[in-house]
């Protein structure tokens, strides 16, 4: 006898072995027992959940002899014939290979004979969507007002392209994707019914790729059971659909986490060694961090070792970032380099982090006992005041104030809660150490910073730092101020360490803007007093930066020490001849206070 697939082997034989479709099983059975049935049903959803399954029981229940509590006996001669396909009053057609106006008709003409064997004609039409509009309009009149002996029973995956027409003359039952959960259970008794050993975990991995259809499900079983030696183990499952095994996707996770890279890629290319596609790597990765994220959030028993390595944040992050770049491999035209190169990225964003939590916790403490101590003092009518020791601010050089004139005493630019003046107090003037020149007007802190030397010591945590104080820098707080800090807001801040950043624009004369002899000396009085120490910076177009951003991966991944290219931070700007009467005017006078001398005026 010839093998028959256990997708058809295990079909449902009643309503009762149906999985994971219960809110349907439930209605049409009380419908059978209470002879309440409809003349036409509609079942759709997602591939191999069960649509034709259950069409084809409510054809054995409508025209059973021996119903039992809504099932069908599944022994007499009419179930038997349905079950063989042989019955000669229940029908089968595929609306794929039936879509014409004609076949329609011929059922239309030939409803209205009695039926030979039972009490019903059941006409079940397959991927109805496919009917053409000529056989959807010949079907309307029938499928409304058919003889009473007569049950259409129409099933589709597709159900947006059935006209509405349809929809309103038919009973709508929508079949859900089946829990996984479900679905290994069923496939533990197929197996141990089939007497086939098997792994722990097998059947719960062949429900997860699966994806909630059965059929799939058990076309995977079907291949395993074929290609297995003795006994069935995980490995064979993820040979066959070339999925990648946790172990393997959990040890590169952890390499991602500590940044090491050589083995996040000698994983990446072993893996693409034994023909594993990059979406099915992404997609395993994913799953990881999914599982991860519930044991975070739900609790339970964390057999990965991430939940404690990974904040709930970076999960999310990482996720995302992941969900990103499968959605670029679709387009890129080397995905294998393109998934490299992706997660060496991935990688920047840990590389050489630290899980604070303990210390923000500490922080969070001190930071309230503060704040119980200074409500006690206003209580005792005391005004607390914060006290910086002059001891600890440092003045600003002479000459480096004789030669830029314009920059003013250090003015609250990052403010955390009430707003402080550029006076700590009435003892004390507090100013920052501004940066300094040498004798040919070059900035000192820039002499010697290179590209590479930032992203070798770069963190995600003083990159996040420095964001958000940039994003809280108040532009308006010093007008002489206000375009160097709104153009460190438009920056891009590809990557920062604890006392220098690579600040990205779009357009090179943004850039140019910046690097004028003035604008940098005010961009570091900035961030030196947002970050609350001597802070550099780069600054680089866009095109330029990323051509060194792979520049510098590639260095990376072959062992080198990378050397990349250098954009010059000292451009010679030459400002646009403005006739300084007609600036005068107080409304051009105001446009050169809001944009900066570096604007055109147009009469």
């Amino acid at each position: 006898m010839a093998y028959v697939a256990l997708y058809r082997t295990y079909r449902p034989k009643d309503f009762d072995s149906v999985v994971g479709q219960k809110h349907i099983v439930q209605t049409v059975k009380n419908q059978i027992k209470n002879d309440l049935l409809a003349h036409a049903y509609l079942f759709t959803g997602p591939r191999g959940t069960g649509k034709t399954s259950i069409a084809r029981l409510v054809a054995k229940a409508v025209n059973c002899k021996n119903i039992k509590n809504g099932n069908p006996c599944k022994v007499c001669e009419s179930c038997l014939a349905i079950t063989n396909g042989s019955h000669p009053d229940v029908f089968e057609l595929d609306g794929a290979s039936n879509n014409g106006v004609d076949e329609i008709r011929d059922i239309r003409d030939k409803i209205n004979y009695a039926p030979t064997l039972s009490a019903h004609k059941v006409y079940i039409i397959d991927e109805v969507h496919m009917l053409s509009t000529g056989a959807f309009n010949a079907l309307l009149k029938t499928l409304e007002e058919p003889p009473a002996h007569v049950i259409f029973m129409l099933a589709t995956t597709e159900i947006h392209k059935v006209p509405d027409t349809i929809l309103s003359r038919t009973q709508r039952f929508d079949l859900k994707q089946i829990p996984s959960q479900e679905m290994a259970d069923h496939f533990k008794r197929i197996l141990c019914e089939l007497d086939v050993p098997f792994e722990p975990g097998v059947p719960e991995l062949v429900a997860t790729l699966a994806a909630g259809g059965l059929r799939d499900g058990l076309s995977m079983l079907d291949q395993a059971i074929a290609y297995k030696t003795d006994v069935m183990k995980l490995a064979d499952i993820h040979e066959l659909n070339g999925s990648v095994d946790t172990d393997v996707l959990v040890e590169m996770m952890a390499y991602l986490l500590v940044g090491d890279f050589a083995n996040v890629v000698a994983s990446t290319r072993t893996l693409l060694a034994k023909g594993k596609l990059p979406s099915r790597v992404i997609a395993g990765l994913l799953g990881v961090l999914r599982d991860v994220l519930k044991k975070q959030k739900l609790g339970g028993v964390d057999e990965t070792g991430l939940a404690e390595k990974m904040t709930a944040e970076q999960v999310l992050t990482f996720i995302k970032k992941l969900n990103q770049l499968g959605n670029e491999l679709k387009l890129a035209t080397d995905n294998e380099l393109m998934l490299e190169i992706g997660l060496i990225e991935l990688g920047f964003m840990t590389e050489d982090a630290v899980d604070y939590r303990h210390e923000i916790k500490a922080l969070t403490a001190q930071v309230r006992k503060l704040e119980d101590e200074v409500n006690q003092l206003r209580q005792q009518g005391m005004q607390p005041s914060v006290m910086v020791p002059a001891s600890k601010v440092k003045a600003p050089r002479s000459d480096a104030l004789s030669r830029s004139q314009r920059l003013e005493p250090a003015f609250p630019v990052f403010v955390q809660g009430e707003l402080v003046s550029g006076h700590v107090n009435e003892a004390t003037d507090v100013e920052l150490d501004l940066p300094v020149l040498d004798s040919d007007d070059q900035i000192v802190d820039s002499k010697g910073r290179r590209i590479e030397n930032v992203l070798d010591h770069a963190t995600k945590q003083d990159k996040s730092t420095l964001q958000n104080k940039v994003m809280a820098a108040n532009a308006f707080a010093k007008l002489e101020m206000k375009e160097v800090i709104m153009l460190l807001k438009d920056a891009d801040i590809a990557a920062a360490t604890t006392d220098a950043c690579l600040l990205v624009y779009d357009y090179e004369t943004t850039v140019h803007r910046l690097l004028t002899v003035d604008n940098q000396l005010k961009a570091r009085q900035v961030l030196t007093e947002m970050m609350g120490r001597s802070y550099d910076f780069l600054a680089l177009p866009k095109t330029f930066w990323l051509a060194q951003r792979e520049h510098y991966v590639m260095q990376k991944k072959q062992g080198q020490i990378p050397l990349l290219e250098q954009y010059p931070q000292q451009v010679d700007v030459k400002t646009n001849a403005v006739d300084h009467s007609t600036l005068a005017a107080p409304f051009y006078q105001e446009v050169v206070d809001l944009f900066g001398e570096l604007v055109e005026v147009n009469e």
